[in-house]
């Protein structure tokens, strides 16, 4: 029985947090102006509650679809990421479930609730790889 390990000699280089945090910019002015729309064609149940609307639940299934289908995809990125030459991988290169995907975007919160409390203390923060990245096994490279 003989085992054959290949490795590539392709070097992914992580990205930096100032295109991610653009590439994020911009897929949310996006999500915004299709909630937006979806808001100004469809009649709402409750006009009063500004947030509390059922609505709301489907705005997110919305962005929790395109964020993880777009990174589950081919071109493992939203158009966003796509703009700004990133793309999403799992930790060894391989193109991300949708699954990580998704534990990606529902961690996204707490990654950024930590970031902040991070940079009111002065500790210091590496932001290449998150902790949403870290929990989905994923990382942001360049292209």
């Amino acid at each position: 029985m003989q085992a054959t390990y290949t490795q590539t000699n392709t070097k992914s280089e992580l990205a930096n947090p100032g295109p991610r945090l653009i590439a994020f910019s911009l897929d949310v002015l996006l999500l915004i102006t299709l909630v937006g729309l979806a808001d100004y064609f469809t009649f709402s149940t409750d006009e009063k509650a500004l947030l509390l609307k059922p609505e709301r639940l489907l705005h997110l299934l919305l962005s929790w679809l395109y964020f993880a289908g777009a990174e589950t995809c081919s071109c493992q990125g939203t158009i966003g990421k796509f703009l700004l030459n990133l793309r999403v991988t799992a930790t060894s290169g391989q193109r991300l479930s949708f699954k990580a995907a998704s534990i990606r975007f529902f961690a996204k919160p707490a990654t950024a609730f930590i970031t902040m409390v991070r940079f009111l203390v002065g500790a210091p923060n590496d932001t290449r790889r998150t902790l949403h990245d870290r929990l989905a096994n994923a990382q942001v490279v360049r292209r």
